[in-house]
């Protein structure tokens, strides 16, 4: 078996792995959230769901990626190789655009750096149209809004000076605040 292949078959199980353990042993270690929570939910219930909602995406990555490859065989000895589908290029600017999503949240705030996240990955994803690009970060950015601050009532990061207080006006309008 290729690197490769043995790569596109390891990397969604060690990331289903991480999350899991991520999730069952690292979310506030030492601290009581039980004691904390409010109902069947507390401070620690989104981020342990997200995080076993993850494992379960790598699971079936993982699934999808092995049954690819079992096709892929069959196909080899029938037909000559062909070139990989994977773009390379795209896929170290979504990598940098994670990261740089990740460094943006403590100075934009969440709101602003979702909603640039968005706008920026719809594009680089392949969707073109620029209503619907707009639509889409403008929207999903108020409903993930809304579902952490209004309903989970998480403290998400609202960005320093400037991003602070538009942040603040923008959960005014949004009535979220």
């Amino acid at each position: 078996m290729p690197i490769q292949h043995a790569a596109r078959l390891a990397a969604p199980l060690l990331a289903a792995l991480g999350a899991v353990v991520l999730a069952r042993y690292f979310i506030a270690p030492g601290v009581d959230l039980d004691g904390m929570a409010r109902g069947v939910a507390g401070p620690g219930t989104w981020p342990k769901i997200m995080l076993y909602c993850a494992a379960v995406c790598a699971a079936a990555v993982f699934v999808r990626n092995l049954l690819e490859l079992r096709q892929a065989a069959a196909a080899a000895a029938e037909a000559p190789a062909e070139e990989s589908a994977y773009n390379d290029a795209k896929l170290l600017a979504g990598i940098g655009l994670l990261v740089a999503y990740g460094a943006v949240i403590t100075l934009a705030g969440m709101a602003w750096a979702t909603l640039a996240f968005v706008a920026a990955w719809l594009p680089l994803s392949g969707l073109r149209r620029p209503l619907a690009v707009a639509l889409v970060s403008m929207l999903g950015t108020a409903g993930i809004l809304y579902l952490f601050v209004k309903v989970c009532l998480m403290p998400l990061e609202r960005g320093k000076g400037i991003f602070e207080q538009a942040t603040i006006a923008l959960y005014r309008v949004l009535g979220i605040y």
